[in-house]
């Protein structure tokens, strides 16, 4: 844990370096964003530099780029970039910010594919920010996985990620737990980003982006979670000609189209997918079983006359499954187990230059809610998280090196949990929580010289529902040892006030359950410390390698022995800690391509008097990733992944006894298992898999084919999911279910 003294050290830096030294006035910091003459849309990829210096930068996905260590005096910037018509143009001497317009140009060029590495040197140059990794588009799709091109699956194979099983794609990222995890959508926060209890996420890959990936330490303008950030940034619409994007797989179809309002200058992006598992159920079997899920997203963009962009986004998605639980006899109707859950997202963001400054705006409402019941009319459980956002960020360079950031937010939750018995018509429980959290935010990103990145910052935050007020000072560094290697670190205090209430248990969770803090419901906490060393071999390969260690604090343990009837027992305080090391080795480009991910972690509780390793422990987990041609002209891509045994609470024995049946008047047998008192005291053997995956590409029709055929668990490794008992033999026999068994998988994408 971060001591006392050495947090006010933090925030004590984070408001001193606001006033810079004279010296540092040679150079200054300018703010540009470069657009399209024709129709005002922000051009990506330009890349900018300042002639006869070694000062350069690309565009992003708004056009945005900043120079730093500016000479103060007039300068030349040079712009370029395939598609555009290069051009030169003048920086005056007290200048800081600059808008360009380029004209677009038509290249014809020979078919290629090609994975820039130019977005992670930028970061290592520009950016004191540890424990990041971005995954763009062909990355993503070119990832092995069960039916489709999936972000939560790839971002599993970076290093700090366990995955306890294959039926989830939920992250336990440097020893936290899945609610700890910050998930963005275009800027909109998701409570539960997964379809079929984990098996997909609700991204979908052909409309994203860009996808940054935050491990630990990250800078203070993210807030309200303890372990990682997970920002994915969809693409804007087609602003020249409309364009068509779509999959067939064996569980799914989608369709996305992009492009052009008219001659407005406004873009769309509008995707639906879904998937036809009932429609398979229903052609091979009688049974009454029912799952689906289907989403619908859209995204408009526009430019304005002001230089700003203005960007509107909405999602709708929602899971439904239905499991028979009792069977119809004669003078009985049967009773289903069904459960239907889903998030519903809206949001606006608003990107204008004022002066010299960047300024945000965003307002957004998200909403997941769940509903398990028995039915008809026998118990039901709802649960609905909803959350309205509000938050704006100025960003101004203030001279001598610093790139300041300042932003204030409030995010106000409402949480509801309601169970009730419908066939004798009482409610056994109700709870409701509406913690609001005000915040504000001052991130500063300081380049004293050339050898040396500074990004100190604190932020403030504030739940009147829980009486809490709290300062987390951050900072992180960077010095430069060469051109090519870099000595990282961060350190930092982090608050969450919403938790998800969950059996550590069961080996898959479908959906959470959320509370909020209040009076009797704490704000967790945890610290982080990282150390690491980046190195550079050229341009095309990266190698990091970090050293953590955290500490949790009032985390939400589900207490199985609470009473309904008594509000705040529903969960016991917890703290603990995880320390561990991620490596990372990685190539950009050329013919094979890739990485090597490896994270060594110790995690563990405190709860109860008892000591005992969360489920999500594991001590090894190694990912590789390697991307080359294949047989047959294809891309093949080819994944190994290891990871050492996880833990879980073992059997002691059965419990058998009886109940009264007042419908039936007859005396019911059951059958309970009785768990260990040494909580999560065994382990599963360890864990391996090899993905291979295969894919195409022709010209046919007037559009691209891409089809591609992929197998999971190519070698059939039976990995144990969990394990039953026989208790008619003596002694019991113990059996192991497996996960994922051999499964080839194939379909086809095509784009027009």
């Amino acid at each position: 844990m971060i001591g006392r003294s050495a947090l006010a050290a933090l925030a004590a830096a984070a408001i001193a370096v606001v006033a810079p030294p004279v010296w540092a006035q040679q150079v200054r910091t300018v703010a540009g964003r470069v657009h399209s003459a024709a129709d005002s849309a922000p051009l990506a990829g330009v890349r900018v530099r300042i002639l006869g210096t070694r000062v350069r930068a690309e565009s992003g996905p708004d056009g945005d780029f900043v120079l730093r260590n500016v000479p103060n005096r007039v300068v030349q910037l040079m712009f370029g970039r395939i598609g555009i018509h290069p051009d030169t143009v003048q920086l005056g001497a007290s200048q800081h910010t600059i808008t360009v317009y380029l004209r677009v140009r038509a290249v014809a060029v020979s078919p290629f594919v090609t994975v820039s590495g130019r977005p992670a040197r930028e970061r290592f140059e520009n950016l004191a920010q540890t424990s990041t990794v971005s995954l763009d588009p062909f990355e993503i799709a070119s990832a092995p996985t069960l039916a489709e091109p999936d972000v939560a699956r790839t971002v599993q194979l970076l290093p700090g990620t366990v995955a306890r099983n294959d039926f989830t794609v939920g992250l336990n990222v440097r020893g936290g737990e899945t609610d700890q995890n910050l998930i963005r959508l275009d800027g909109i926060t998701v409570f539960n980003p997964f379809h079929i209890g984990g098996l997909f996420s609700t991204f979908d890959a052909a409309a994203v982006d860009r996808v940054d990936f935050v491990t630990g330490g990250f800078p203070a303008g993210f807030g309200g979670r303890l372990s990682s950030v997970m920002d994915v940034q969809l693409r804007g619409g087609n602003p020249s000609d409309m364009d068509a994007h779509g999959s067939v797989s064996l569980l799914a179809a989608k369709l996305l189209v992009d492009g052009p309002i008219g001659e407005t200058g406004v873009t769309y992006l509008v995707g639906a997918r879904r998937t036809y598992a009932d429609a398979f159920a229903d052609a091979f079997s009688d049974d009454p079983f029912s799952y689906y899920f289907g989403d619908v997203l859209a995204k408009v963009t526009a430019a304005l006359g002001t230089g700003g962009v203005l960007s509107v986004f909405g999602y709708w998605g929602r899971d439904a499954l239905v499991l028979p639980w009792v069977d119809p006899e004669p003078g009985r109707d049967g009773i289903d187990l069904k459960f239907s859950w889903g998030n519903r997202l809206a949001g606006v963001t608003l990107r204008q230059p004022l002066g010299s400054l960047a300024w945000e705006q965003h307002f957004s409402a998200s909403a997941f809610s769940t509903r398990l019941g028995l039915v008809p009319d026998v118990l039901r459980a709802d649960n609905t998280a909803r959350l309205l956002t509000a938050r704006s960020t100025v960003a101004f360079p203030l001279g001598g090196g610093h790139d300041l950031r300042i932003g204030f937010g409030v995010e106000a939750y409402s949480m509801d949990y309601d169970f009730r018995d419908q066939a004798l018509e009482t409610q056994i429980l109700d709870l409701a929580y509406r913690p609001t959290i005000w915040s504000a935010f001052l991130d500063d990103q300081w380049n004293p010289v050339d050898w040396l990145l500074v990004r100190p910052g604190v932020r403030f935050e504030s739940t009147p529902s829980a009486d809490f007020n709290a300062l987390s000072p951050r900072v992180g560094f960077k010095v430069f040892l060469s051109r090519d290697v870099a000595l990282t670190g961060s350190a930092g205090r982090y608050y969450q006030a919403i938790h998800s209430i969950r059996d550590q248990e069961l080996p898959i969770t479908l959906f959470d359950y959320w509370i909020g803090a209040d009076d009797l419901t704490p704000v967790a906490r945890s610290d982080h410390l990282v150390l690491g060393l980046e190195r550079w071999f050229g341009s095309d390969v990266s190698l990091s390698v970090e050293g953590y260690a955290k500490s949790f604090d009032d985390l939400a343990l589900r207490n199985f022995r609470d009473d309904f009837k008594v509000r705040g027992d529903e969960f016991i305080a917890t703290s603990g800690f995880a320390r561990g090391v991620d490596v990372l080795l990685r190539k950009y480009r050329g013919t094979i391509r890739g990485w090597l991910a490896y994270g060594y972690a110790k995690t563990l509780r405190r709860a109860g008097g008892e000591e005992f390793p969360p489920a999500h422990d594991r001590r090894h987990t190694l990912n590789a990733v390697v991307q080359m041609p294949g047989p047959l002209g294809s891309d093949m891509t080819v994944r190994w992944g290891y990871g050492s045994p996880i833990p879980y609470t073992g059997v002691v024995g059965q419990w058998l006894h009886r109940e009264y049946n007042a419908e039936s008047h007859e005396f019911d047998n059951h059958e309970d298992e009785v768990l260990s008192t040494t909580i999560n005291g065994e382990r599963f053997p360890h864990y391996s898999r090899l993905d291979v995956g295969f894919r195409w590409e022709f010209e046919k029709w007037g559009a691209t084919w891409r089809p591609f055929f992929q197998v999971v668990n190519l070698y059939n490794r039976r990995n144990v999911f969990l394990y039953t008992f026989d208790y008619g033999t003596r002694p019991p026999t113990r059996s192991g279910y497996s996960q994922l068994p051999f499964f080839p998988t194939f379909g086809v994408e095509f784009a027009w």
